[in-house]
């Protein structure tokens, strides 16, 4: 049996470090900036009255900045769980280059199981988004 996570030493600043410096980025940007104050509507939402898929995200990152949980998984429950992991990965990668940490970097198996996890949680998101669309 392989290892799910195996360690590397990375150069100070690679791929991993530009995540976590956008996803500091997106905190500071859903903190910070009148985002909702943009006149901006979905197109899908626009074109056949539905939501997509990610519908309700920029609200999500927007209230979890704000502290208000509640707000931001009525808003998306996918969009409020990204926002936390963005900044959670941003926080904990950053201090890992700033220490000079070794990287996790998961196997193959580990990668498709997460990617597969995350095709599952964007469809059930754009499901709870249908149907409370439907339901009000």
């Amino acid at each position: 049996m392989t290892e799910a996570v195996r360690w590397q030493r990375t150069a100070r600043f690679g791929h991993a470090e530009v995540f976590a410096v956008i996803g500091a980025l997106s905190f500071f940007a859903a903190r910070f900036l009148p985002l909702l104050s943009l006149p901006f509507v979905c197109p899908l939402r626009g074109l056949a009255g539905i939501p997509c898929a990610t519908c309700g995200m920029t609200h999500a990152f927007v209230h979890l900045a704000h502290g208000e949980l509640g707000r931001a998984i009525a808003a998306s429950p996918l969009g409020a769980t990204l926002a936390a992991a963005a900044w959670l990965f941003a926080a904990l990668d950053l201090s890992r280059a700033a220490l000079g940490a070794p990287l996790p970097v998961p196997s193959e198996r580990l990668a498709r199981g997460a990617v597969a996890l995350g095709v599952l949680a964007l469809f059930a998101n754009w499901a709870y988004l249908v149907l409370r669309e439907i339901g009000s």
